[in-house]
């Protein structure tokens, strides 16, 4: 079997699992950024703090799924959110092509519904199942139902980035600028980034995003922080976890290029398992 994740997972290695990743991109004019782990973030940060043209994002093409299935019999492919992106949409179609060179051969598909860290989530789920040899038809049926009790919060500085995708408004990503206002968003059921929240300042917008994960059902599971040049942040917001649910499980890391393009400067990205934590650790 073969896991592959496009590159919104933000992870590109996994012990003791098949594991790959096709890059998503993002352009900076004519400059073409593949979201690969050899990419100097500082020098993409740089680039992308001084830049003032065009900017877009693109997802994988059809073939780059593909050509990652390799010769694997049993393939699992975990996409960003198909309300975010056309990743989902081009796995699909791989999968069509794969499965009907190879009608032997599986190719399953998981939309996270989601970005970043609650991609991460389902795929450090999905890996242990694996490993454990369950029947790759029980692993997708879990893969599913996990990801529907996961959360996932985007706590943001600037909403530039979003707004010239055309996934949020101008006058409101302007508004949140001058304003010093953070905007926490989540996720709808279609997988799209929804406002659930605002707070001016550091600390409110902190608080804010804890009481938010609360809110939705957050009773000590795991929980994943990718951020974009803001490790305190996301270190802050683990003590307040901790300080309230003791010993949890927490993964803080430094997204990767096309989370931290729309995340921005200062941005960071929660997933969370909802409810009860049993004392063997599972939900």
């Amino acid at each position: 079997y073969l896991i592959v994740s496009d590159s919104s997972a933000n992870i590109f290695k996994l012990t003791d699992v098949n594991y790959k990743t096709v890059p998503l991109h993002v352009m900076l004019g004519e400059e073409n950024w593949a979201d690969k782990p050899e990419v100097d973030l500082s020098v993409f940060d740089k680039v992308l703090d001084s830049f003032k043209g065009k900017t877009s994002s693109s997802c994988p093409s059809p073939n780059e799924w593909l050509e990652s299935f390799g010769d694997a019999e049993i393939v699992f492919c975990l996409t960003i959110s198909n309300g975010l992106s056309g990743s989902y949409n081009s796995a699909v179609t791989a999968k069509h092509m794969y499965e009907e060179q190879y009608p032997e051969r599986r190719v399953y598909i998981v939309d996270s519904l989601g970005a970043g860290a609650r991609q991460t989530l389902i795929l450090y789920y999905m890996s242990d199942l694996l490993k454990s040899g369950m029947d790759p038809d029980e692993v997708y049926k879990k893969a599913l139902e996990y990801r529907d009790r996961s959360g996932i919060l985007y706590t943001l500085e600037s909403l530039q980035m979003l707004a010239s995708a055309g996934r949020c408004s101008p006058i409101v990503a302007k508004a949140i600028g001058v304003l010093d206002i953070r905007v926490i968003g989540t996720a709808s059921a279609e997988g799209t980034i929804v406002i659930a929240d605002k707070a001016r300042g550091y600390k409110r917008a902190l608080m804010a995003t804890f009481k938010q994960m609360l809110n939705d059902g957050f009773e000590g599971g795991k929980v994943v922080i990718c951020h974009n040049r803001n490790e305190q942040a996301a270190k802050d917001l683990a003590e307040l976890i901790r300080n309230k649910f003791g010993d949890v499980m927490i993964d803080i890391h430094r997204a990767a290029v096309l989370c931290s393009y729309y995340a921005e400067k200062g941005g960071y990205i929660i997933g969370y398992e909802r409810g009860r934590v049993n004392g063997d650790g599972t939900l």
